[in-house]
């Protein structure tokens, strides 16, 4: 029972931070977006930087 439990509690944080990353992504989208329309390639790389960090551990948690 206790294990069922924790496997529970485990899965609950998984989708948690699958979700969070998920939300990271969709506002790092919606940055890169207004930085393109204010012609801000700094940011924008910076932005895009961050948005392929954020992929990449969503990589990993779809892999797994």
């Amino acid at each position: 029972m206790e294990n069922n439990q924790i496997a529970n509690h485990s899965s609950g944080i998984r989708k948690t931070q699958f979700n969070c990353l998920k939300d990271e992504q969709c506002v790092l989208n919606m940055q890169i977006r207004l930085a393109m329309q204010l012609h801000n390639r700094q940011v924008q790389e910076e932005l895009e930087k961050k948005l392929e960090d954020v992929t990449k551990q969503l990589a990993v948690f779809i892999c797994q």
